[in-house]
């Protein structure tokens, strides 16, 4: 019966007879999955471009004519906003200047002060009660939002969407 072993020696020669190949043993294990590793590598490189190709597509904006349309309609909500605060500003002081007048009638002016602005939205929640307190100017005057410009949450919208609120 042959023996099942081979030599030290030509052992030693087989496995790595240049520096830089694979021995014969190496290139015969690795053969049946060449083929199976081809197809992977390749199909792994479709779905990477595929991937790559659709978030190239899914943001190309080709017409930017809605950018100077909001930029407008912000600075317009500025406008309005900033004149809502310089009158409810002087509303105050006339206030403060009827009230130090006129102390016979301070009931009818706690009764104005009590009612809310319907010119001025208010804020949802807790957080933008707080911060107008301590921090006037930190929100935005319009929506009373922390993020300035920024869409209601409640319509959020499609990506193609023309309108921003």
């Amino acid at each position: 019966m042959a023996d099942p072993y081979i030599s030290r020696k030509e052992a030693n020669t087989s496995y790595r007879p240049y520096n830089n190949l694979m021995s014969p043993g190496l290139q015969r294990a690795r053969e049946p999955f060449r083929i199976r590793n081809a197809v992977t590598g390749t199909l792994l490189l479709s779905f990477a471009v595929g991937v790559w190709a659709y978030s190239i597509s899914a943001v190309k904006q080709d017409v930017f004519d809605d950018v100077d349309e909001e930029a407008r309609s912000l600075a317009r909500a500025r406008e309005q906003s900033l004149v809502q605060q310089d009158a409810e500003r002087e509303r105050k002081l006339a206030e403060e200047v009827a009230m130090s007048s006129n102390a016979a009638a301070p009931a009818a002016i706690v009764m104005e002060r009590a009612t809310p602005s319907a010119s001025a939205p208010g804020g949802r929640g807790v957080l933008p009660a707080l911060l107008e307190q301590w921090f006037p100017r930190l929100l935005d005057p319009s929506t009373k939002t922390l993020v300035w410009g920024a869409p209601s949450v409640d319509n959020i919208g499609t990506l193609r969407d023309g309108s921003r609120r």
